[in-house]
């Protein structure tokens, strides 16, 4: 799109393309008018409040709300908008409000959630009346407002008292821990913004202590998933100083705040706020509260349903410091268990410690202490699911499949109040963030719960998507019957148009191919991601490679007894510093097993398994521990960073191969 006939400016196109949504966006800016649609001018004059943002005479931005009796806004044509009053005592942009000045306006409905936008320019304030000339209109969508109504507030016959300071009272920061709302006001005043010069203001919406006090004068909120226009974002990367406004609900106070905002890209915070896609801190420079100065008050708020999938920041923090305890093994309880389909049932698991859930990614996996029993004749067993949720900050949630002695016995003792011992989370099989490619998602059986992770993060809010290009899901089930989260999925599908959902039951149509998907899919350059039995993940593997698909645009789950065995080309890739890189003579010492390593498995513990000898095995990704194996004689090298330490005179099997130079090696298996 070309910046000077853009309604975006420099800014919200730079974080449009940083985050990867600039080309999807060009035709959004067909929904940004120069006036307003009939509807949203009635709506605006149906309105006993308007949220208004606009600039200080040292060019401050201050959010505040315009208060009067409904029908105090009038819109004589489509590209004006006349306020007869409306401004409340104290007010920090009182008397700044001047022909030639710029504004952003936002009508909010609590009761129904609906708000429109406006962006103009004031005209004139000729016998009070404020007439502002639209530049900009456009719609927003519901997210993250809280449903209130108001009622006229008592007349106590008390005047508004304004308090000033340069930093936040124990009373604003209180008000600021609690709330589940503020407004933004921004600006870009730069000549060269071209359409999109002029002031903002924007909702902010999440659950109560989304909005953290670090301390006096700081303060750090979450961006969670929005329109992608990044009116607020894009004006702030220009030009930092923003206004703040909090209302208190209950007393009708009003809290102005004038600060510096930084963005936040990445880092631990961020990771911890289940939800965020930034974070801003605010540097508060100057606080205006206007005690009991807004003339009505709310009932107590029904939380908007995106919220429950987001953090607040006492369980950001919990998060924070639980990532420091994924190498030790630690007790949860069991939540709640669910049914998904024959033979699957979902465990939900809550930390039992008192800590906090370390952060996950979705794709990554925790690893399980089942304990013996002996009733049974079964020792101790260590196995590892695939988280099969986003992150919630909370709980882990495993879906696990009837399918063995282990996971019989966790369908058969795992009840809510049940505890488990878990480690990690870990794992490598994880969306590639920022990639512009379409993804083709294949998975058979229980290897659903990944995918399922991966597009409960990717598609959140009802319709919302944080890929804005196409996902194939094919999954293969024997049955619906037995086809875990089939609902769920349906129900995804129906919500956003860029998920083509295909199934396919093999009891009546067969099994998933290659001829099946090359049918099934257009042509173009997919990044693949697989998940299921070892046959299903090998065919899909070896197809897709001999139709070209370069080995690393195939990702694949990789732990379990699903091991995938890549092309030679693959195996060069990874080769690590140091391997032995011709013929090393491998003893198997307890199995009486002697074998050749020639470089065609990617670890011991895969010559184990295809020299016939019985190697302990978890999550095949260094974390769990469970390969750990006695080291007799020769020497490693580790192909990765693992997440336990083994033993002395032990090794990881399923993260070493022979060191070069190391000689015949014996290991005590």
């Amino acid at each position: 799109m070309n910046a000077a006939a853009s309604p975006f400016h420099a800014g919200e196109l730079a974080i449009q393309e940083r985050v990867g949504v600039r080309e999807q966006m060009a035709g959004a800016a067909a929904f940004i008018r120069d006036h307003m649609p009939a509807q949203h001018r009635e709506f605006f004059q149906s309105l006993p409040f308007f949220f208004l943002g606009a600039l200080d005479a040292a060019g401050q931005p201050w959010a505040t709300m315009l208060a009067a009796d409904a029908g105090f806004i009038v819109s004589p044509d489509a590209r004006t908008l006349d306020f007869n009053g409306g401004m409340l005592p104290g007010d920090p942009l009182q008397g700044q409000l001047h022909a030639g000045a710029h504004v952003g306006g936002l009508g909010l409905e609590p009761t129904t959630r609906r708000r429109n936008r406006v962006n103009g320019e004031i005209v004139s304030t000729d016998n009070g009346v404020l007439r502002i000339a639209i530049t900009q209109s456009f719609g927003n969508c519901p997210q993250y407002i809280q449903h209130r109504q108001h009622s006229p507030a008592p007349d106590d016959g008390h005047a508004v008292q304004v308090l000033r300071a340069g930093k936040l009272s124990d009373a604003d920061r209180a008000l600021i821990a609690r709330a589940d709302t503020f407004f933004i006001a921004s600006a870009n005043m730069a000549s060269d913004a071209g359409r999109g010069r002029g002031v903002d203001v924007s909702h902010r919406g999440g659950r109560p202590g989304f909005v953290r006090v670090d301390d006096d004068q700081t303060l750090t909120s979450p961006e969670f998933v929005g329109n992608y226009f990044f009116n607020t974002m894009g004006n702030l990367l220009t030009s930092p100083r923003a206004g703040l406004l909090f209302i208190d609900f209950e007393s009708g106070d009003m809290l102005h705040l004038a600060v510096e905002a930084e963005i936040i890209w990445d880092g631990p915070q961020l990771q911890a706020f289940v939800g965020a896609e930034k974070l801003l801190r605010f540097h508060v420079r100057e606080v205006v509260r206007n005690v009991g100065a807004l003339p009505f008050r709310w009932t107590a708020p029904q939380p908007a349903m995106q919220v429950a999938r987001t953090g607040n920041w006492t369980e950001a923090d919990s998060v924070q410091s639980a990532a420091a305890l994924v190498k030790g093994w630690r007790s949860f309880a069991v939540a709640d268990v669910v049914r998904e389909s024959d033979g699957v049932r979902s465990f939900y698991l809550e930390p039992a410690d008192g800590a906090g859930v370390a952060p996950h990614v979705p794709g990554q996996f925790i690893s399980l202490r089942v304990p013996a029993w002996a009733d049974e004749g079964v020792a101790p067993q260590i196995r590892s699911y695939t988280i099969s949720d986003a992150p919630n900050g909370r709980q882990y949630r495993i879906s696990v499949k009837r399918d063995g002695v282990v996971s019989a016995w966790l369908h058969q003792h795992l009840a809510p109040g049940a505890l488990v011992e878990l480690m990690g989370p870990g794992g490598e099989f994880t969306f590639e963030e920022g990639t512009q490619r379409p993804v083709v998602m294949l998975s058979a059986g229980i290897g659903i719960t990944p995918m399922i992770a991966m597009l409960n993060g990717l598609l959140v809010n009802g319709s919302r998507t944080r890929h804005k290009h196409p996902i194939w899901f094919v999954h293969g089930a024997r049955s619906r019957s037995e086809h875990a989260f089939a609902a769920h999925l349906d129900a995804l599908a129906a919500g956003h148009n860029n998920l083509h959902l295909h199934t396919r039951y093999s009891s009546q149509d067969g099994h998933i191919d290659m001829v099946m998907l090359k049918e099934l899919l257009p042509f173009d350059d997919y990044d693949f991601y697989l998940c299921g039995p070892a046959a299903f993940m090998q065919a899909m593997y070896d197809g897709l490679r001999k139709l070209n698909v370069a080995d690393a645009r195939i990702r694949f789950e990789a732990f379990g007894p699903a091991s995938l065995r890549r092309d030679a080309g693959r195996v060069a890739k990874q080769a690590v510093t140091e391997p032995a890189s011709g013929p090393v003579e491998i003893r198997f010492e307890r199995s009486g097993v002697d074998a050749t390593w020639d470089g065609k498995h990617s670890s011991l513990l895969e010559l184990a398994e295809a020299s016939g000898v019985e190697a302990p095995s978890g999550c095949r990704s260094g974390l769990c521990g469970s390969c750990a194996a006695g080291l007799a004689g020769g020497d490693v090298s580790y192909t990765r960073s693992c997440g336990t330490e083994p033993e002395a005179g032990q090794v990881l099997l399923c993260s070493v191969v022979p060191r070069a130079g190391s000689g015949a090696l014996t290991l005590a298996l």
